[in-house]
């Protein structure tokens, strides 16, 4: 099954396409990568081995394995289909897009008026709930509640939703060109920040999965992300969850 993932072609083997399922894509260009996935690994004499070519394992402590060839073009993942959550294909597509400017946040992701705002934070930092709130008070819509794929490409950047949610409800096939990255930390007033260069590697570096297994795709990522932050501003918001933190918010992104 072809699938479309950060604009870009992926192959994913078509015994597991339930949960790509809505991100199907018609393009028919060569995959920047294929996964496809297996029960257990081939065995013989009692031995376990991986038959395709490998360069990179990686493990769940429950013992799902993936096998990759050195640039991530070809992934292999050995897992229980009933109780996987891909985090391994995650990793793996994770690391090659890093070849292409990707890169993933742990971040929910609102589109309003053509254009998005990604809100990003550790679990319990108030992502999804503000965008939440500006789905409520705004009319924007929630593209994704959990992770956020970002790219620099046609001259833009842009973001884009992803089968991978973690626990939220909103997951859409849909990219939208990027107008900010909002931090959203509780407090008792709210106060909106641009941040600087230190600033945005303080706050925004621990919010993005980095693929620290593999020391070409990680060095291509830290490079996007120096990118990014040249062309995106960045804002630090210290909140409630209310209205008032939505207009403050919004007049000062979209300069109203």
């Amino acid at each position: 099954m072809r699938i479309g993932l950060c604009g870009l072609p992926f192959e994913w083997q078509a015994d597991n396409t339930d949960f790509v399922k809505d991100f199907a894509s018609e393009d028919e260009s060569s995959p920047v990568m294929k996964l496809s996935f297996a029960d257990a690994m081939p065995e013989g004499y009692g031995i376990q081995y991986a038959d395709t070519p490998t360069s990179h394992l990686l493990r769940l402590s429950g013992g799902e394995l993936l096998c990759a060839a050195d640039d991530w073009s070809e992934a292999t993942v050995y897992f229980d289909n009933d109780n996987s959550e891909y985090a391994l294909p995650l990793a793996a597509v994770c690391s090659r897009l890093a070849y292409f400017g990707g890169l993933l946040f742990h971040a929910s992701c609102v589109e309003l008026d053509g254009e998005g705002v990604v809100f990003a934070g550790f679990s319990g930092a108030g992502k999804t709930t503000q965008a939440r709130l500006w789905k409520e008070y705004l009319g924007a819509e929630i593209i994704n509640g959990d992770k956020v794929l970002v790219r620099l490409a046609e001259g833009e950047v842009l973001a884009y939703g992803l089968p991978w949610k973690g626990s939220s409800e909103y997951c859409l096939n849909r990219r939208t060109r990027l107008k900010a990255i909002v931090i959203p930390m509780h407090s008792s007033v709210n106060k909106i920040t641009r941040l600087d260069t230190l600033g945005i590697v303080e706050k925004l570096m621990p919010h993005v999965f980095l693929p620290h297994w593999d020391k070409r795709s990680l060095e291509l990522a830290l490079s996007a992300f120096d990118t990014l932050q040249t062309e995106i501003s960045v804002w630090l918001l210290e909140c409630r969850p209310d209205k008032e933190a939505v207009k403050l918010t919004y007049g000062t992104v979209f300069d109203k």
